[in-house]
């Protein structure tokens, strides 16, 4: 008989309305404890994400898929549940949150962990509900308002793309990534699409504009370039509603330009002239 490995999981949730205290679990994390860090630690997401949308409409799916990489990258740097806990409670407002710690056994890790996402993530067949075309996020509209911008412009060649803030703060669990970015003489420009309009993607805002002063910094420090940040966001926003009022101020307060994607052609052509194209 093979040895049982004992291991330790956490069911991976998403409560969207914090104080209602309703959640959907979107994740599966095992790890295997040992003196001096993990044996086997790897996290498993969900591939069904219409529970998701039924509790939150405006959810932005390509967030929380993003979860997955970064999860993992954490576990193979600290290998400390603790303090990814602690993370994510700071980046998301408290909106990501762990079951408690299950035990189990098991002789294959891996085989263990898929099973854990069957019984925890996946929905049963039913022949009643079928499959609804899943809508564009707010995010994915945006970026197609800021490319579509940028290519009537005549600009869209000249583009840099997925430039990872990282490569300049030095820091490997920094997870910023400018969409667009444009050099116009010893200035990066950069454009980024912000969705506002949950709780979630307002955090998440927040944490962009607090941020983005010391990737500046980091960069002049570096090359002497000096670094402009343009926030896009949606149209016919309520720019009333306290929370986007909130993440709104913290880009003002962090020298963080808003515009929304009606805005993005005069941009662009303004860009264009300063770029001589």
């Amino acid at each position: 008989m093979a040895d049982l490995k004992q291991l330790e999981f956490y069911v991976l949730r998403y409560v969207p309305y914090v104080v209602r205290g309703d959640f959907i679990s979107i994740g599966v994390l095992l790890v295997e404890p040992r003196p001096n860090g993990f044996g086997f630690a790897d996290i498993a997401m969900t591939s069904d994400w219409r529970r998701v949308q039924c509790l939150d409409r405006q959810v932005d799916i390509e967030v929380l898929q993003s979860l997955e990489p970064y999860i993992r990258m954490q576990l193979q740097h600290s290998q400390d549940v603790g303090m990814l806990l602690h993370k994510l409670a700071d980046s998301f407002a408290n909106m990501i949150q762990m079951s408690p710690r299950e035990v189990c056994l098991a002789e294959d890790p891996a085989r263990e962990l898929k099973m854990l996402c069957s019984i925890y993530l996946e929905e049963p067949p039913s022949d009643i509900m079928p499959a609804a075309p899943r809508p564009k996020s707010e995010h994915a509209m945006i970026l197609a308002g800021i490319e579509d911008a940028l290519t009537q412009a005549g600009i869209w060649g000249l583009r840099i793309e997925k430039v990872s803030a990282a490569q300049y703060t030095k820091k490997k669990g920094d997870r910023l990534v400018f969409d667009f970015g444009y050099l116009v003489g010893t200035e990066v420009r950069f454009f980024q699409a912000v969705p506002l309009r949950t709780n979630f993607n307002q955090a998440i805002a927040v944490n962009i504009a607090r941020h983005f002063p010391k990737v500046a910094d980091c960069m002049h420090a570096e090359n002497g370039a000096s670094a402009s940040l343009t926030a896009v966001i949606a149209d016919n926003l309520d720019r009333t509603n306290p929370e986007i009022e909130f993440a709104l101020d913290a880009f003002k307060d962090n020298n963080v330009k808003v515009a929304a994607v009606a805005d993005m052609p005069s941009i662009a052509n303004e860009t264009r002239r300063d770029l001589n194209a």
